[in-house]
């Protein structure tokens, strides 16, 4: 019986020590046994310097391959004030499934911010078809929604209106310029 025992004991002694040896072969191969994703940093802005610093960043999150077919590659804007040591990175984290980059607006002046734009995904996982312009100041907790708009043109021109120290149009003032522009080489 004790034989029987002693060959047990070697076969759970050679597994265990071929399992050590193929997590070091993945190891030194620059894997891993468990499967994360890629965070890719696309951009990073500040509110600017004094009282209710705040550091945004702008990453491209991209799903290990085992879950592709229920996730797909979506954009994270995640908000830290930079006080919180050892804070979950994106602990704060938006996800998108389009962004524009970061735009910091008077940095050193008492309307400092970070603007940008973007897609949220649905709770399935898709594009919602929907762009909104956010805003994060001094203090903020997140990404404060500014306004909804139809597609990215318009994000984006929204956004260089900020740039430009202009206020945003309300949605309604945005459709009539844009259908006035879009019917000038009509016929009349």
């Amino acid at each position: 019986m004790s034989q029987v025992l002693l060959g047990f004991r070697n076969l759970a002694f050679r597994i265990a020590i071929f399992v050590m040896l193929a997590a070091i072969l993945v190891w030194l191969l620059g894997g891993n046994l468990f499967a994360r994703s890629t965070v890719i940093p696309i951009g990073s802005a500040t509110t600017g310097p004094g009282d209710g610093q705040m550091f945004v960043s702008l990453e491209q999150v991209i799903p290990p391959k085992a879950s592709l077919p229920s996730d797909a590659l979506f954009y994270r804007v995640a908000v830290d004030d930079g006080l919180r040591y050892g804070a979950k990175p994106g602990e704060h984290a938006e996800r998108f499934a389009q962004c524009s980059p970061l735009i910091e607006v008077a940095p050193g002046g008492t309307d400092r911010a970070v603007w940008f734009a973007g897609e949220p995904l649905k709770d399935g996982g898709g594009a919602s078809g929907v762009w909104r312009i956010y805003r994060v100041g001094p203090y903020s907790p997140g990404p404060e929604t500014m306004l909804e708009v139809a597609d990215r043109l318009e994000a984006e021109r929204q956004l260089a209106r900020v740039k430009a120290g202009l206020p945003l149009q309300k949605a309604e003032t945005a459709a009539e310029a844009r259908e006035a522009v879009l019917k000038a080489g009509d016929a009349p």
